[in-house]
């Protein structure tokens, strides 16, 4: 919408220059005022296209790239390897952290353990007997039960915290290493590459995968379609193809139509999901679509001969309310029988010139 409204403001700067030239002058020419009639719904609107399913490669440690380099265009099958990081600075931290695991829990294993004497055992039921019938207090039987339960003799106690934490250790080794190893989750077509695929760098896009097919076609829809499209979805009676620049075609499905309209361009998003088997369509790129119906809609058509095309874009000559011709832009949809959709630009009412001779100049007095 930006673009019309820029192109609306240039016409109307070349309107106002064209005025004094035109001042004073007339042409006689036919016009045809505006109206609307119903028509079977055929458009052709632009659309881009992206992938349905589509994966960034990041790979989660950094280092050398050892397998062959990735390279823009190059299929991918699922489970494929895409990366291979050289292995070898993660298989020696694993060895270390194993090596360190082995020695702590063969330290462990060496330690002598503490065992209870008999004479031991016998002192605690007599301290029990005592603290029943009254002799000892409550304190004084648990601070003596505490030093009949103390070893006679200091034995090397098992640090089993650290021997934990190496084992935490070495598992984040061996994870370290796994990640080494980049697997494809999709088949599809490698779209992008880092500027530098031989060296792998922890947390940066290394390469993109796009799925080939199927793709998704996102457009956008006047308003003035979209209950005669969801109607013709409803009742089957919608056809929508994808046209490639050779002028082949690939029939898909809309799968959706927003219910609310995008504020910024007045039109309501429209998806068509569709299949790309003989590989004609590429994603990123924009196409024409094709949706039609018998379902008929009022829209606006005026004579082909009307329709005038600049760098700009789209026009007609119109006849303002006092009587001078003046530019309008238009968003021009399909022709039919020697006359044109208009999509946007016109209103009923509006005075447009059918074939505007070549003398004719804006500000110019217009007989019909």
């Amino acid at each position: 919408m930006n673009v019309k409204k820029w192109i609306a403001i240039a016409l109307a700067a070349a309107m106002t220059a064209a005025v004094l030239s035109g001042c004073g002058s007339s042409v006689s020419t036919e016009t045809e005022t505006v109206s609307k009639t119903e028509h079977p719904v055929a458009l052709t609107l632009d659309a881009n296209i992206t992938a349905l399913h589509m994966t960034t490669i990041v790979p989660k440690l950094s280092g050398k790239i050892v397998s062959a380099p990735l390279a823009k265009g190059q299929e991918i099958q699922s489970g494929e390897i895409v990366v291979q990081i050289d292995t070898a600075p993660y298989e020696q931290s694993v060895s270390a952290a194993e090596s360190e695991l082995i020695a702590a829990t063969s330290a462990a294993a060496a330690a002598p353990a503490y065992t209870p004497s008999a004479g031991d055992s016998q002192r605690r039921v007599e301290l029990k007997a005592w603290y029943d019938m009254g002799a000892l207090s409550r304190v004084e039987y648990n601070q003596m039960m505490s030093q009949t339960a103390a070893p006679q003799a200091s034995a090397p106690s098992v640090d089993s915290g650290r021997i934990a934490q190496l084992q935490q250790n070495l598992q984040a080794a061996r994870d370290m290493l796994s990640n080494a190893t980049i697997y494809s989750p999709i088949n599809g077509r490698i779209t992008a590459v880092a500027e530098n695929p031989s060296v792998a760098v922890a947390g940066n896009v290394l390469a993109t995968i796009q799925q080939m097919t199927p793709l998704v076609a996102t457009f956008a829809v006047p308003e003035m379609y979209v209950q005669a499209l969801q109607a013709a979805k409803q009742a089957g009676t919608l056809q929508v193809s994808v046209i490639a620049p050779s002028g082949e075609s690939q029939a898909g499905e809309l799968t959706y139509l927003a219910t609310e309209k995008d504020p910024s361009t007045g039109a309501y998003t429209a998806k068509i999901t569709f299949n790309n088997d003989k590989d004609l369509f590429l994603p990123g790129e924009f196409y024409h679509i094709r949706i039609s119906t018998p379902q008929e809609v009022s829209q606006i058509t005026v004579p082909k001969t009307a329709v005038r095309t600049k760098d700009s874009g789209d026009f007609v000559y119109v006849v303002n309310e006092n009587g001078l011709a003046d530019a309008r832009s238009v968003l021009t949809g399909d022709e039919e029988e020697g006359r044109v959709v208009i999509l946007d630009g016109l209103k009923e009412g509006d005075k447009v010139i059918v074939d505007p001779p070549d003398s004719l100049e804006i500000g110019m007095k217009v007989n019909s």
